[in-house]
C-alpha cells in the first residue's frame, strides 16, 4: 500500500484511495485463498497419513498373530514328531517284551482324546468369532 501511495505522489500512477485499497484486498484475498487451499491440502494429506498409520498398525498386528499362529504349529509338529518317535520305541521296547502295542488300545484313546481336543478347540474358535463380531 505504500508503495501503490508513493508512485502516486510521484505521479506514476492516478489511482484514488479507494481504487488502492481494491487492489490490496485483491492481493490479501488472493493470498488468503491459496493458504487455506495450502491448508486444506495438508490436512487431507494429515488424514490420509493418519489412515495409512492405522492400516500400518493392523497390518503388523495381523503378521504379529501370524508369526504366533505359526510358532504354535511348529510347536505342534515338534510334539507330534516327538509323539511319533515315542511310540517307534515303545513298539520296540514292546516287541522285544513280547508285547504288542495295538493290544494296549493307545489308537483308539488317542483318537477320542484327540477328539474331545477338537471339540474344545472348536468351542475356542467359536467363542473368539463371537467376541470378534461383538468387537465389530
Amino acid at each position: 500500500m505504500k508503495r501503490l501511495l508513493k508512485k502516486r505522489k510521484a505521479g506514476e500512477i492516478s489511482l484514488m484511495d479507494e481504487e488502492i485499497y481494491a487492489k490490496i484486498s485483491l492481493r490479501v484475498n488472493a493470498t488468503v485463498g491459496i493458504v487455506v487451499r495450502e491448508f486444506s491440502e495438508c490436512e487431507k494429506l494429515r488424514k490420509e497419513a493418519d489412515k495409512a498409520m492405522n492400516e500400518a498398525a493392523e497390518a503388523k498386528k495381523e503378521v504379529i498373530s501370524a508369526n504366533e499362529q505359526n510358532k504354535i504349529l511348529t510347536k505342534l509338529k515338534d510334539v507330534e514328531t516327538e509323539y511319533k518317535v515315542t511310540r517307534h520305541y515303545l513298539e520296540k521296547f514292546l516287541n522285544t517284551s513280547g508285547c504288542n502295542l495295538s493290544e494296549f488300545n493307545m489308537d483308539k484313546d488317542f483318537e477320542e482324546s484327540n477328539e474331545e481336543y477338537n471339540n474344545e478347540e472348536d468351542k475356542d474358535d467359536e467363542e473368539i468369532s463371537g467376541n470378534d463380531q461383538r468387537h465389530k
